[in-house]
């Protein structure tokens, strides 16, 4: 029986140190019981076999859920249009994704028109909901962005997108990445969001939606692409910035 786990793990081991970074599946084949294993200390040896049987389940286990979170991404990869990932600060000071003529806005930016699917990160909806608990017109604002996402997203499940503009724009909600990030920098947060798209999806370009210089610089360092909105878009009572620009 340990020749077979050991066999096991160093087949497996080169596998999935090959296919994943993040989780770090290889990495969790070389656990306590492992080393204990290696070591066949005479009270490991006692209890091996009913040991050794519980960390082949866990570990069974454990790729039992990447595999479904894959599948997941695999109907994620389906849906059609150019990416295009929100940072907080367009839902707060933009107009609603549905009032916005995206063509425009592509051609304005040198990008052939054509369906964008637009992508809300999960750290999107934290910093909403936090903000929306503050004080004066953030928080005002917040909640009002808030709700627009409820009433066009109601009862839908992440990941799946809504048409906001007939053979313009989907909206959706990108399902939870479980970055240690999302608890942290917002920015880097949603940043990962979109480098995870890119990733899944490297022949659409996944952009960032932002108008804020720190988030582009460090989308670029990232090598994301980011798009700026038209100043027409601008809600009253906000900053006048740049012109509309792509970056990346």
């Amino acid at each position: 029986m340990f020749d077979a786990y050991f066999s096991a793990v160093d087949s497996t081991y080169s596998r999935l140190s090959w296919a994943f970074a993040e989780p770090d599946l290889a990495g969790g084949l070389h656990s306590t019981t492992y080393w204990h294993a290696v070591s066949m200390d005479g009270g490991f040896l006692r209890e091996g076999p009913r040991v050794v049987q519980r960390e082949v389940k866990a570990q069974l286990a454990a790729m039992e859920t990447v595999y479904i979170q894959l599948l997941k991404l695999q109907a994620l990869s389906m849906h059609p249009g150019m990416p295009i990932v929100y940072d907080t600060n367009m839902l707060n000071h933009w107009q609603q994704p549905g009032g916005i003529v995206w063509p425009t806005v592509l051609r304005q930016c040198g990008i052939k028109p054509r369906l964008v699917r637009l992508v809300i990160p999960m750290k999107v909806i934290d910093e909403l909901d936090r903000q929306k608990y503050g004080q004066g017109d953030l928080a005002r604002k917040a909640a009002t962005a808030i709700r627009y996402l409820d009433r066009v997203l109601s009862n839908r499940d992440s990941g799946v997108p809504v048409e906001i503009r007939k053979d313009q724009a989907t909206l959706e909600i990108w399902p939870e990445n479980h970055s240690p990030r999302r608890d942290g920098d917002a920015d880097l947060a949603i940043l990962d969001c979109a480098a995870e798209i890119d990733q899944l999806l490297p022949d659409a370009r996944a952009s960032v939606l932002t108008d804020d210089i720190g988030m582009r610089l460090r989308a670029q360092q990232m090598r994301l692409r980011t798009i700026r909105l038209p100043e027409e878009y601008r809600k009253p009572g906000t900053a006048i910035g740049e012109k509309p620009s792509l970056n990346g």
